[in-house]
């Protein structure tokens, strides 16, 4: 079963994010706001773009990141 979080996470990144528990949704936490989602299957072009884009939403949720993300993406 998946823990949804309210709140910040606790680091700047792609996070699962979403208004409906949606994991396949991301979402760039940019330290103060979230962005615009972005589907998994979106380019990195398109993601990059959502990415720029704040909501100023404040019932979005985020989930753990995929232990199949990279080492690097884990806080």
């Amino acid at each position: 079963m998946t823990t949804w979080y309210k709140g910040p996470p606790p680091s700047i990144g792609w996070w699962p994010a979403s208004r409906r528990r949606n994991p396949d949704l991301l979402r760039w936490w940019n330290g103060r706001k979230w962005s615009q989602p972005v589907h998994i299957r979106m380019t990195a072009e398109e993601a990059a773009e959502s990415a720029y884009v704040e909501t100023f939403l404040d019932d979005i949720e985020w989930t753990d990141r995929p232990a199949s993300w990279p080492e690097r993406s884990r806080t």
